[in-house]
């Protein structure tokens, strides 16, 4: 018995010396190969808007009019370090000279601004994989430093900083104090620097690495690149504000009656309970002067709250990437003063996301995806892209009858889901996990994907990107990543998400056809496989999150797949890979441009997947590539078939899901031998969705 107890008190000790070294470890780690520190001090994750100052700017929704913003974009002080070593590690002290520093471009990654250079790699790791480890000897950092001003104005309010995203991992410090700590490239990092600032000139800096333990989940399909890559801004927030909100915006079973739920946080970071009036109100997108509804709630606050708000609305006009109306929601609160403290506004699409046997219905029908898969991307910049260039790709999209995006691989730039708002397109919401170098590592991707250690890191950037974007009804589903393997970190994800979002489906394509994926998602699935899954019966639909791969000359059996998604219900289309070609504009000796890829930017890192970056729709210009063409013909939602041609009928079928044909303007010709011998015009043609008729010409 005596020995029995010797050894329980053994293993006793044994166990708690591993446990206070393996602490002890993780402590001693470094913050950017330790998987269990994804951020330091960063603000939770939470809905995107602006507060503003007044109502009149919360309808304008313009932040650079708002006397709280700063932005932070424009030229930064930059050193370029080979190594951590070699970093400058007290710059961020008020009195550390940066004055013959270079000057960088804020958003932008400083490999595309001259220093280092770009790697593009396909599925490896510009290192071997020995997570959470990354080469020291190579990976660079960028030390960041600039200064702004604080008007006394801004001492009574809570004043944040905000990136909106930096590759891979970074360190903050204001006025030389330590502030935090980020990584998730492609999610908001968000600091409350209040105590931390003075009244006039400020100093921050940053201190960026390009490879992290984060870069094992940030293993994409693109160029390899680093440093600020989105804008940057500093705002002062009211004390007592609403923190957070969620809105449903759902349709009955009849699908015209609009179901509103509103859910909000609130906050008090004053000293004193305070009395306040919440006022809301839903107008609509293009004609505000008629509120829908109006409420207003008189509440007393002294730490925390939340408020509901419920409303049904009769015959709203539903939202649908065909009929994309939209609502603009209009939250004010008032202090008891009768002063405004904050306003801001949501956009609001009303649609219902139905998953059924077989199908995902939209507004209760079960529509196509035409889709295709967008990397953010311009050939001088990177993956700092401007308003406008989303603009032109959304026209461009829609000109060639696309109705859907799939964010590969990561969550896009917020203006991204408001323009799909308005213009109309389906979306799957990606988050930033893939992890496709892990093919290459000994124990393969469940190293990390079935390891406990990372699960928050999985948890993180699920939550960042579902609370950011929870608000937008564009997004028709989430992905939860992209070729990062299967194990129990995503299963956790997953039920995550089903519990903080029960109107959307989610989706992840490795997790094939097990329980945690409400869609089966395959990629590359030819078209036998994909008609053995239709016949079958399934209790979920398919869709193909990458095929047709438009590489060369390419997408010859497009009509081919098109006809087996027609075929059979439970086969609801899929998404191109991918838009426009991922290549770098470079000028050679004698001064030619010339589109670049990987390999041609010499040996500082020799791996690289040459050319397989340039496979899209478009030129990275934006000049629509041969195909293009191909696939806006197979895309087209009004097909023609020649009923009997020799009398002169053709039968044409309205495929759109919730539109008539009225809108477009129809026009004929009949050649012969190559030239035009008659011609002329149909005008309107009366033809509800999914209905056809006849059409007779004299031959």
């Amino acid at each position: 018995m005596k020995n029995l107890v010797n050894i329980l008190v053994l293993i006793i000790i044994i166990s708690i010396a591993y446990f206070i070294m393996n602490k002890k470890k993780k402590i001693d780690q470094l913050e950017w190969e330790n998987p269990s520190v994804i951020s330091i001090n960063k603000e939770s994750a939470r809905a995107h808007y602006f507060d503003f100052e007044s109502k009149e700017l919360a309808k304008i929704n313009d932040i650079e009019k708002s006397i709280y913003y700063q932005s932070l974009n424009g030229k930064w002080k930059f050193y370029y370090s080979l190594n951590p070593e070699e970093r400058p590690k007290e710059f961020m002290k008020n009195d550390y000279d940066v004055s013959s520093w270079d000057d960088i471009d804020v958003p932008g990654s400083w490999e595309m601004q001259g220093w280092s250079v770009p790697v593009y790699v396909n599925v490896q790791y510009p290192f071997p994989p020995n997570p959470p480890f990354v080469p020291h000897e190579y990976n660079r950092v960028g030390s960041y430093r600039n200064r702004f001003d604080i008007p006394s104005s801004w001492l009574d309010r809570d004043i944040f900083i905000q990136f909106n995203g930096v590759r891979s991992a970074f360190y903050l410090w204001i006025n030389g104090e330590f502030i935090g700590y980020s990584q998730d490239s492609k999610t908001p990092a968000e600091f409350n620097i209040t105590d931390f600032i003075t009244v006039g000139e400020n100093s921050v800096s940053l201190e960026v690495y390009r490879f992290s333990d984060g870069s094992y989940l940030e293993g994409q399909d693109t160029w390899r690149i680093s440093g600020i890559e989105r804008s940057v801004f500093i705002s002062a927030k009211p004390k007592i504000r609403v923190t957070d909100f969620l809105i449903k915006s759902d349709l009955d079973s009849l699908y015209k009656d609009g179901h509103f739920e509103l859910v909000m946080d609130l906050i008090n970071n004053s000293k004193d309970s305070s009395d306040i009036t919440i006022q809301g109100e839903l107008l609509k997108y293009d004609n505000p002067k008629e509120p829908l509804f109006n409420f207003e709630r008189k509440m007393s606050i002294t730490n925390k709250d939340t408020i509901e708000y419920k409303s049904i609305i009769s015959n709203v006009d539903v939202w649908s990437a065909e009929t994309p109306s939209l609502y603009k929601l209009i939250i004010t609160l008032i202090n008891n003063k009768e002063k405004v403290i904050q306003s801001f506004t949501q956009q609001v699409g009303f649609r219902k996301i139905e998953m059924v046997p077989g199908n995902i219905l939209i507004n209760g029908k079960p529509i196509i995806f035409r889709g295709v898969n967008r990397h953010e991307w311009d050939y001088k910049t990177g993956r700092s892209i401007t308003e406008k260039q989303m603009i032109d790709d959304i026209k461009l999209m829609k000109k060639f009858n696309i109705n859907a995006v799939r964010t590969s691989h990561y969550p896009n730039q917020m203006r991204w889901y408001e323009l799909c708002n308005e213009f109309g397109l389906y979306l799957i919401d990606e988050a930033n996990i893939e992890a496709h170098g892990m093919e290459f590592h000994k124990d393969k991707y469940s190293f990390i994907s079935d390891n406990d250690e990372w699960e928050e890191a999985w948890m993180q950037r699920g939550r960042a990107m579902v609370e950011r974007d929870k608000n937008q009804p564009s997004i028709i589903m989430w992905s939860m990543g992209n070729e990062a393997g299967d194990g129990e970190n995503f299963k956790k994800l997953y039920k995550w998400m089903k519990e903080r979002d029960n109107t959307r489906p989610v989706s992840y394509e490795p997790a094939r056809k097990e329980d945690h994926t409400d869609v089966v998602f395959p990629m590359y699935a030819t078209i036998e496989t994909i008609s053995k899954y239709a016949e079958d019966n399934p209790k979920r639909p398919l869709i193909l999150c990458e095929y047709a791969h438009v590489m060369g000359n390419s997408l010859g059996n497009l009509q081919d797949y098109w006809d087996t998604f027609e075929k059979y219900d439970a086969l609801q289309g899929g998404f191109i890979w991918d838009w426009a070609d991922q290549v770098i504009l470079q000028v050679d000796s004698s001064g030619k441009e010339y589109w670049a890829y990987g390999g041609d930017f010499g040996d500082e890192f020799i791996a690289n997947d040459s050319n397989f970056c340039s496979n899209g729709l478009v030129a990275a210009d934006r000049t629509p590539n041969p195909h293009f063409f191909e696939l806006k013909k197979v895309y087209q939602p009004i097909e023609f078939i020649a009923e009997d041609i020799a009398r002169g009928q053709v039968r044409i079928s309205n495929k759109y899901d919730f539109i008539n044909l009225d809108h477009i303007d129809f026009s004929w010709f009949i050649s012969e031998d190559g030239k035009t011998v008659e011609s002329g015009k149909l005008g309107v043609i009366d033809l509800n969705p999914n209905e056809n008729t006849v059409l007779s010409f004299n031959l």
